[in-house]
């Protein structure tokens, strides 16, 4: 959080936008430093959980499991599961999503997940009345879990919204480009 921070005050108050983990960071972002962020834009994201004991010790667990197992064994298990599977996506849309990934370390995604990840972050859907500016939640109509929490979360945001963008998943960034683009540049 500390680097966006400091890429905001070298700017001054600008849109933030974050997809899943990184839209996380962008609420808790906008939470810390409001007077940084004049729009919210958080993709496939979500308030943190309310049980961040359990989350976290199933994080650490995922995490060695990376370590130990390797980028490609995660990736192929990943990459195939609800809620971020592409296995649905044509080919040349899901390897080069795949390539890209695979430039990860396993310690290294073991790293954010332990600093980064929902048991390492607090629960903050009580706070997010805070959030004074134009916020926008959105989230993929077959995520299920991150449509309602868009909704949920849009609806205690004074100034929130909510778009389920129809047919795609958790990955609206890569199912969607087009009409995520859309989305943002008319909030932005």
């Amino acid at each position: 959080m500390a680097a966006v921070v400091a890429v905001l005050e070298g700017v001054g108050p600008a849109p933030l936008v974050g997809y899943s983990q990184g839209g996380r960071i962008a609420i808790l972002v906008s939470l810390q430093r409001p007077d940084l962020v004049h729009r919210l834009v958080a993709v496939s994201a979500s308030p943190g959980v309310a049980d961040r004991v359990t989350r976290q010790r199933d994080d650490d667990a995922l995490a060695k499991r990376i370590t130990n197992e390797g980028i490609g064994a995660f990736l192929d298990e990943w990459l195939t599961g609800p809620p971020v599977g592409t296995d649905h996506l044509p080919d040349d849309v899901r390897a080069p999503d795949r390539v890209i990934r695979e430039q990860n370390t396993a310690e290294g995604l073991a790293a954010a997940l332990r600093g980064y990840g929902q048991g390492a972050q607090p629960y903050v859907m009580d706070r997010l009345t805070q959030l004074a500016g134009p916020t926008l939640f959105v989230a993929g109509e077959r995520d299920v879990t991150y449509s309602r929490l868009a909704e949920e979360m849009a609806g205690v945001v004074p100034h929130g919204r909510v778009e389920i963008v129809p047919g795609v998943g958790h990955n609206v960034v890569l199912e969607a480009p087009g009409a995520l683009a859309a989305l943002i540049g008319a909030e932005t």
